[in-house]
């Protein structure tokens, strides 16, 4: 939801005119926990993007390990599984 339909929505339920009828201090009180919980909100959308970032890379290591390893595999005609942890090695060491 942007910022014009927020405001529409606000304006419909008639919370705009609730505020304007609170005292200065019930205002400014209910400003400071809306700038609390938007600061928390952005926190925990910055710390959504970061484990989904992380994913992503660690996703994107474990296919490039495979593919290596499935090339170790055929050139030496050895098992999968030592093949992967050659190609851990090799990726890892690069």
């Amino acid at each position: 939801m942007n910022r014009r339909e927020k405001r529409l929505t606000s304006k419909r339920l008639g919370i705009l005119q609730y505020q304007q009828k609170l005292p200065r201090n019930k205002k400014f009180e209910l400003i400071r926990e809306n700038i609390i919980a938007g600061k928390k909100r952005e926190n925990e959308v910055a710390e959504e993007i970061r484990q989904q970032t992380n994913a992503y890379i660690e996703e994107k290591e474990s296919q490039t390990i495979l593919h290596l390893a499935e090339d170790i595999a055929k050139r030496k005609k050895i098992p999968i599984i030592d093949a992967m942890e050659e190609a851990k090695h090799d990726y890892f060491r690069l």
